[in-house]
C-alpha cells in the first residue's frame, strides 16, 4: 500500500459533498441556537419583571369561534438587540425576539397588491428572501413555517389571537392588517 495514495483498502471521500454536509449541519445549529436564544430572551424579559407570571401553557388547543380577526393598525417599539413591543390595533403589547420582530415587520409590508382590503400575501419563499436581506441569514421554506408558528404561539402567549397571522397553502401567508390608503401612517 501507498501511504496517503489512496490503495485499494483507502476509504473514498467525495470533499464537495462533505464540505455540503457539513455547511448544512452548521446552518441547522445556527437556526437552533437562534431559536434557543430567542426563547431565552422571554425567559430573560418573564424574570426581569416585564412578565412576571407567564400564562400556563394550554393542555388542548380551542379553535377560536368567530370570524378571523383584522387588525386596524399595527405599533411596533424598539427593544435593545433587535427586540420588540408589537400593539396590534391598539390591543395588548407583546415583546418579540428579534427574528419574530423581523418577521412582524416583513408580514405587515403592504409592498404588493392585495385581493382584499387586507395587507397582501407573500409566499414561504418571498418571506424568506425578505427576512435573509434583513438578517443576513438563510432562511428555508422550512425555517419560515416554523417562525410562523411561533410568531402566533407568542400572540396568543399575549392573549391576542393567533389567526391574526393567516396561511394558505397556494398564497403563502400574511399579517391580518387593514391595508391604509396611500400617505396613511399605519401608527
Amino acid at each position: 500500500m501507498v501511504a496517503g495514495g489512496g490503495g485499494a483498502g483507502a476509504p473514498r471521500v467525495n470533499v464537495t459533498r462533505s464540505l455540503g454536509d457539513v455547511i448544512r449541519d452548521v446552518r441547522r445549529m445556527v437556526e437552533k441556537g437562534e431559536r434557543a436564544l430567542d426563547e431565552l430572551s422571554v425567559i430573560v424579559q418573564a424574570v426581569a419583571g416585564e412578565r412576571p407570571n407567564p400564562p400556563p401553557r394550554a393542555r388542548h388547543a380551542v379553535p377560536a369561534a368567530g370570524p378571523a380577526p383584522v387588525a386596524e393598525a399595527l405599533r411596533f417599539e424598539g427593544m435593545d438587540k433587535g427586540r420588540a413591543v408589537v400593539s396590534l390595533g391598539g390591543a395588548k403589547r407583546v415583546a418579540l425576539p428579534p427574528t419574530l420582530a423581523e418577521l412582524v415587520g416583513v408580514l405587515a409590508s403592504d409592498d404588493s397588491p392585495s385581493p382584499d382590503e387586507l395587507v397582501a400575501w407573500k409566499s414561504l419563499d418571498r418571506l424568506g428572501d425578505l427576512l435573509e436581506k434583513r438578517l443576513a441569514r438563510r432562511f428555508t421554506r422550512h425555517n419560515v413555517s416554523q417562525l410562523l408558528s411561533r410568531l402566533r404561539k407568542a400572540l396568543k402567549g399575549a392573549d391576542l389571537d393567533p389567526r391574526l397571522i393567516e396561511s394558505s397553502q397556494p398564497l403563502g401567508a400574511r399579517l391580518r392588517l387593514r391595508r391604509r390608503p396611500p400617505g396613511v401612517c399605519a401608527g
